[in-house]
């Protein structure tokens, strides 16, 4: 499939400062190359980097290139469909053509973003394996902050700006890099911070069965993921929540104490972190379907 020819990027008209740059490849440079074996797949169209962006907005209503944008510090906003959430440092947008938008900095931390306008059949493959699966309309994705990533987009500014053909053929495979290795820093940095080691939470749980335990104090205390991603990850490779799990534990070291003890529910329960010994039976009677006292009866303790 050949590239196909586009209108000139469209980007913002914020004042550039003498750190920031704007490349915009003329539509016939574009053209010149269009059929290359080695552009046609992906080519970038424009590309940037607006440092400390304060006042910086823009809205697309009909962008006719796919637009891809890395923030390196401070913060920005992105809003799309009736929607609209923060972007920080460290996360990639991935703007699709065709789809409205706007998007603009923080004003009280204003980001600093290198971006990339970009078009050709390859797109989507290469904005599908950053965001690691196929998702229609605009995606956010935290790969960290990389110089590597930093002084890709620093060479592709440089290349950009000559309109000679075989610049633009070396621009192109630039941005293929760039996409590539933007792909593989989601990889290793969902590595990094979304593997959760279940035997060490199990082991504090286990520990923790004579208390009212916290979801938040048992993150705090085994790992770094957020609430959010360590329930998932919790229940991904568990199939229960880290707060089940625990009533389980409590559950099964109370039918132990009923089994081969004399003691009341109201000293199990005490000693499991309940005060209320009615509310342990109810929480019990979730897991076990019998009271206390019905599954002691049922064990032949009287």
């Amino acid at each position: 499939m050949e590239y196909q020819e586009r209108p000139t990027a469209e980007t913002s008209r914020w004042p550039l400062p003498d750190s920031g740059q704007r490349t915009v490849i003329p539509p016939a440079v574009l053209a010149s190359v269009r059929d290359h074996p080695l552009c046609s797949g992906c080519m970038p169209h424009g590309v940037g980097f607006y440092p400390q962006a304060s006042g910086h907005r823009m809205a697309r209503q009909h962008p006719a290139d796919d637009l891809l944008i890395y923030c390196v510090s401070g913060a920005g906003q992105v809003a799309y469909g009736g929607l609209s959430q923060p972007v920080e440092a460290g996360e990639l947008l991935l703007l699709p053509a065709g789809l409205a938008h706007r998007y603009y900095a923080n004003p009280q931390r204003p980001w600093s973003i290198y971006w990339v306008h970009l078009g050709g059949p390859e797109v989507q493959g290469y904005f599908d394996e950053i965001a690691g699966q196929h998702q229609p309309g605009i995606r956010k994705v935290r790969v960290g902050v990389h110089s590597r990533l930093a002084e890709d987009f620093q060479a592709l500014m440089a290349a950009a700006t000559s309109a000679q053909p075989e610049h633009l053929i070396y621009a192109a495979n630039l941005l293929r890099s760039l996409l590539a290795y933007a792909a593989l820093m989601r990889r290793q940095h969902q590595v990094r911070h979304a593997t959760l080691d279940v035997a060490r939470v199990n082991s504090y749980l286990q520990t923790a069965m004579d208390q009212r335990l916290s979801l938040d104090t048992l993150i705090a205390a085994t790992s770094d993921l957020s609430r959010y991603h360590f329930i998932r990850e919790y229940k991904r490779q568990t199939g229960q929540t880290p707060m089940q799990a625990f009533l389980r534990i409590k559950v099964s070291h109370a039918c132990y104490l009923l089994d081969i003890t004399d003691q009341s529910v109201a000293a199990i329960a005490l000693q499991l972190g309940y005060d209320d010994p009615y509310y342990f039976s109810r929480l019990f009677k979730k897991v076990m379907r019998v009271s206390p006292q019905q599954y002691r009866q049922e064990r032949g303790k009287n």
